[in-house]
Order: C-alpha cells, then sequence, then structure tokens
C-alpha cells in the first residue's frame, strides 16, 4: 500500500468512527446501552488504529519528533 492509499484507508477509518459515534449516542438516548457501548469500543479501536497509521506515515512517534525538533 502506497502512502496515498494508506491516507485514504485513515481518512475512511475517521469517518467511520464517526459514524459510529453518533450511532453510539442515539442507542444511548434510546437506552440501548450495550450497543452503544459496542459502538463506542469500536469507533475508539478505529481511532487508535487511524492515530498509528499516521504515525507510521510520519515515521517516530510524538516524542521522537518533538525531541528531534527541540534538542
Amino acid at each position: 500500500m502506497n502512502k496515498y492509499q494508506d491516507k485514504e484507508s485513515s481518512m475512511d477509518d475517521y469517518s467511520h468512527e464517526k459514524k459510529l459515534k453518533a450511532d453510539g449516542r442515539y442507542e444511548a438516548a434510546t437506552g440501548k446501552m450495550s450497543a452503544a457501548k459496542n459502538d463506542f469500543d469500536h469507533a475508539h479501536a478505529l481511532k487508535k488504529d487511524a492515530s498509528y497509521d499516521a504515525k507510521s506515515r510520519r515515521g517516530g512517534t510524538f516524542l521522537s519528533k518533538h525531541w528531534s525538533n527541540n534538542s
């Protein structure tokens, strides 16, 4: 997968995460708490995955970027 495809995939994860959060809020408002918890957990996993993909594209971690720029 090239960088463009990886970025598109990450953007799709972000869109899916937003949809799951909205679905979770609706389900929580209608009293379906177990379904809402599943949606929120899935959204959180997608967010972590997208964040990891973005770090991989840039190379390194947040701290290594911060330290290299502020040393």
